[in-house]
């Protein structure tokens, strides 16, 4: 087959896309088929092509200059966007003889969803990764009702001209639903850790733990990861003053993000002295961090989960740790943990139980070992590379067969 990937920014900008994208072309080009990427070109960090990809057959890859924009810019962000989108349509004309296109999901999907179908000619899949404008009501980015309304029925177009969309969680597949798009033209493929690269990584082995002499005395709570709008740093700090006189729990915050100042400062104005603080650790120090927690806090603002899904939940399950969460109640993302006894969540409001939870998990060594061997399998079954790369590929196989 020949395929044709077009994202909705580069892999010249660190973020979770980077490694998805590098192991399902990767992982396509071994299964024998030709895929095209086109991508933009905006901030040059990492090179446009990565070096795992240099050398495969049957790629090729083309950028587009777009500029670079501040996330919290977001109408010169969405403009931006659409120039991107319209500058493509020159590229999408040369595009002959693909059998089909993925389009991954972006506010601006219904100009490249609509230009890609009148020029490439081929089936799209629009692969929806965030839902938009879902996400930033949900985090309160878009607290305008007519924008609400406006971006709403804009996107319907997408979801409209699209052959077949794919989403990321069973949440947000009964979120695309519920505008109007039948459940036959949506799949449910997950987003992926490498379990080909990524493990558990031994107390005496692990980098992490060297490099800031952490001890086995303390009962680590983690929290890896961007500290943005879909972090709920309030609920953590609620968790850590209930917990504030159990000495040997320390919570430890790594990263950076949008609330990150302003967390920092309400933990100081707090008086907390459990919450400790650390930058960002490069991609290929993962497993390391997330294996030298004892849990890990992943603390969601109510309504982002359907709209969102946090990737790292998949890679802490591959470094066999117990996740305790807080999300929307009855959501199918915070049922998993108590169906497949893989962790604790609990509703955005709760954070007593989440604090018992942790206490429960701490006090309970044996019960946790069952949940982290429960994770650990559960992960590889459902989040692995393996497996939804290979359902991607069956994914373009049956809609590009509508070809023609």
């Amino acid at each position: 087959m020949n395929i044709l990937l077009f994202m909705s920014s580069g892999l010249d900008t660190p973020g979770p896309s980077y490694h998805l994208y590098t192991a399902l072309i990767t992982d396509l080009v071994k299964y024998g088929h030709h895929v095209h990427l086109i991508e933009s070109h905006s901030t040059g960090i990492n090179p446009d092509c990565p070096d795992a990809l240099k050398d495969l057959p049957n790629f090729t890859y083309e950028t587009i200059d777009i500029d670079v924009v501040a996330k919290k810019a977001f109408a010169k962000r969405y403009l931006v966007g659409v120039k991107y989108c319209f500058k493509a349509r020159k590229v999408f004309r040369k595009q002959k003889d693909f059998d089909v296109m993925m389009i991954q999901s972006c506010p601006w999907a219904p100009f490249a969803v609509t230009f890609a179908k009148r020029l490439v000619r081929c089936p799209v899949i629009y692969n929806s990764q965030d839902m938009f404008p879902g996400s930033s009501i949900a985090n309160g980015a878009m607290p305008k009702k007519w924008m609400q309304t406006v971006f709403y029925a804009f996107q319907k177009v997408a979801y409209r001209r699209a052959d077949h969309i794919s989403v990321i969680s069973e949440d947000m597949k009964h979120k695309v639903m519920e505008q109007d798009v039948p459940a036959d033209k949506i799949s449910v493929i997950v987003n992926w850790y490498d379990d080909q690269a990524v493990k558990e990584i031994p107390w005496d082995e692990n980098l992490f733990v060297k490099k800031y002499s952490m001890s086995r005395d303390k009962f680590y709570v983690q929290y890896a990861g961007t500290m943005g709008l879909n972090f709920d740093y309030k609920m953590v700090i609620k968790v850590a003053e209930i917990l504030k006189n159990e000495e040997n729990i320390v919570f430890q915050m790594i990263g950076q993000g949008s609330q990150k100042d302003d967390f920092m400062k309400a933990v100081e104005e707090s008086g907390l002295q459990n919450i400790v603080f650390l930058p960002l650790e490069p991609q290929e120090m993962v497993p390391h961090v997330y294996s030298a927690c004892s849990v890990c806090l992943i603390p969601l603002p109510y309504g982002v989960i359907g709209n969102s899904v946090p990737s790292k939940a998949g890679l802490l399950m591959a470094c066999r740790r117990v996740i305790v969460t807080s999300a929307d109640e009855g959501s199918d993302y915070n049922d998993m943990f108590s169906r497949e006894q893989i962790g604790i969540a609990c509703s955005c409001d709760d954070p007593e139980g989440l604090a018992a939870g942790i206490v429960r998990l701490r006090d309970n060594p044996e019960l946790r070992e069952q949940y982290a061997d429960n994770a650990k399998r559960y992960g590889k079954q459902y989040y692995s590379r393996t497996v939804n790369t290979a359902l991607y590929e069956k994914l373009y196989r049956r809609i590009g067969s509508r070809r023609g």
